[in-house]
């Protein structure tokens, strides 16, 4: 009996031992594969992705919007770059058609760094890669721990080729990063989020990679101080987000999936929703810089998840003592306001002039103004104070925190807020003589493109938005904004999150509006 029992644990130790040798090398040999991307998002949380196959490189030539988004010099170095290494075939053979990963971050001197990362098909194959540069007109001398490269007498690189890992930067900076990252195996949580979404990006032209969380660093290569304004929402956001690429001659368009990874997240309170039709968008004036646009179908099944928002907050206590002082003091019921008379949507926006306003749509909006008479000081006929602060703030969450006291007025069953009365006033002058932002051509181009249902919204007009740029972000990067050959092509940007069982189904548009569309668009108002 011993000598079976101790067959059968020799057995299973072998066992044992070989599924241990066996998972372990295939672990190591799917870290090999995938050691470009570890260093792709080593720093950066922006990565975009091609195919090393000529004919995505073909389609993608046909679209100059790349090279204005990227400004000329840094578009002119990466085009160097394709032609000695992506289009040379003797370079291109040695890679296959393995991913080519280009990264962005931060680097000194407000400059934004790139890192090309991609891998040979053989470790063995590193001195035919130098010496297919060297033929090409690529002079490769050792500098440090890295190869120095020269293009055209003037574009310099620098190359750093590690077993068959080939990494590739206009600086030092993000080679080291991505080296320490490679020995680390640092970022997995943003590599694990790439790789689970690859099954569903194989067929695009290329795919685009957001990590969220480092957003932030990169943008201070942009702008000095604190992310405010329109883009505070980027401000300690714990997302990730997968985006394919789609051709189009006349705008950038992106669509994909996000992930939430944080649970005190205000988003998190739309991720389970279905994505509802917009219409409050309809009383935006036409100077509006950008906005946010939030929908939900039913408020009371909401309000429970903002119930459990505010828990996971820490703030239930807070709020529910901030809704009994107002009953308390005016003597009436605040659940029998806004959670019987708000309809379905919740609208912050800025305009061109800076103002910060926001707005729901109401089922009365006759009845909300009667109901909150008693808590509310006259300004003139038409706008209105709360007497007491933090009333919106209890009954909508995040959005409404600016707005601690702030002037209200009701109109066509739209109720609009501000901290500003002047604010408020030019809305109502401009809602009155009917100057909208649905009237504009962009606008009326951007929903020509993109479905007008979604859960929630960002959008940014960059002609309203120019002079409050001007004022956040450094000089050489306001002057690509405004110039012809930078950003000027483009009019608008639009970002929607569509709730999907937890996630979100995405889309990003960079719009620009054909040289035609101005007549289309008199010849659809004479019909």
């Amino acid at each position: 009996m011993k000598k079976i029992y101790l067959t059968l644990f020799t057995l299973f130790a072998a066992i044992v031992g070989m599924a241990y040798l066996y998972f372990s090398k295939l672990n190591q040999e799917t870290t090999a594969k995938e050691i470009s991307l570890y260093s792709a998002t080593a720093n950066s949380g922006l990565v975009f992705c091609i195919q090393n196959e000529k004919s995505v490189f073909d389609i993608l030539k046909g679209q100059n919007f790349f090279q204005k988004l990227m400004g000329q010099d840094k578009f002119n170095q990466l085009s160097l770059l394709k032609n000695k290494f992506t289009t040379n075939p003797a370079v291109s053979k040695l890679i296959g058609k393995r991913n080519i990963y280009i990264s962005f971050s931060a680097g000194q001197k407000k400059e934004i760094d790139y890192l090309i990362s991609t891998q040979l098909n053989d470790e063995l194959d590193k001195p035919k890669l130098l010496n297919a540069l060297k033929s090409n007109g690529v002079a490769v001398t050792a500098e440090d721990s890295f190869m120095k490269l020269v293009l055209n007498d003037s574009a310099t690189f620098y190359l750093n080729i590690d077993k068959n890992l080939v990494l590739l930067s206009n600086s030092t900076g993000p080679l080291k990063a991505a080296k320490t990252a490679v020995q680390n195996k640092e970022n997995h949580q943003f590599t694990a989020y790439i790789k689970s979404g690859n099954r569903f990006t194989q067929n695009s032209l290329g795919n685009l990679y957001i990590d969220f969380n480092k957003i932030p660093a990169l943008l201070k290569s942009v702008l000095p101080g604190q992310l405010s304004g329109s883009l505070s929402v980027l401000n300690h956001q714990n997302s990730f987000a997968t985006l394919n690429y789609n051709f189009s001659k006349e705008r950038l368009f992106f669509n994909g999936s996000s992930q939430l990874n944080d649970d005190k997240s205000y988003l998190r309170l739309f991720a389970n929703l279905t994505p509802q039709k917009n219409s409050i968008d309809n009383l935006l004036p036409e100077n509006t810089a950008s906005f946010r646009l939030y929908s939900l179908a039913a408020y009371k099944d909401w309000r429970k998840a903002l119930n459990s928002w505010f828990l996971v907050n820490k703030e239930d206590q807070k709020i529910k003592n901030t809704i009994k002082s107002f009953n308390e003091e005016y003597h009436l019921n605040a659940e029998e306001i806004f959670p019987v008379y708000f309809k379905d949507q919740l609208l912050t926006f800025q305009l061109k002039s800076a103002e910060n306003i926001a707005a729901i749509n109401l089922t009365n909006g006759d009845k909300v103004r009667q109901l909150l008479l008693d808590m509310s000081d006259n300004y003139n006929p038409d706008i209105k104070r709360f007497k007491k602060s933090g009333l919106l703030y209890c009954y909508f969450g995040e959005p409404f925190k600016p707005y601690i006291k702030p002037y209200y007025t009701i109109i066509d069953n739209y109720m609009v807020f501000s901290n500003q009365p002047g604010a408020l006033q030019s809305f109502l002058n401009d809602y009155h003589a009917n100057k909208l932002l649905i009237n504009t051509p962009d606008y009326i181009n951007v929903y020509s493109q993109i479905s007008k249902t979604a859960s929630i919204t960002y959008y940014v007009n960059r002609k309203n938005s120019s002079d409050l740029v001007r004022r956040t972000i450094f000089t050489p990067y306001y002057n690509h904004f405004i110039k012809k050959q930078g950003l000027e092509t483009f009019t608008s940007l639009i970002y929607q999150l569509n709730g999907d069982k937890g996630t979100f189904q995405t889309n990003l548009l960079i719009n620009t509006i054909p040289v035609s569309f101005p007549d289309t668009l008199e010849n659809l108002t004479l019909k």
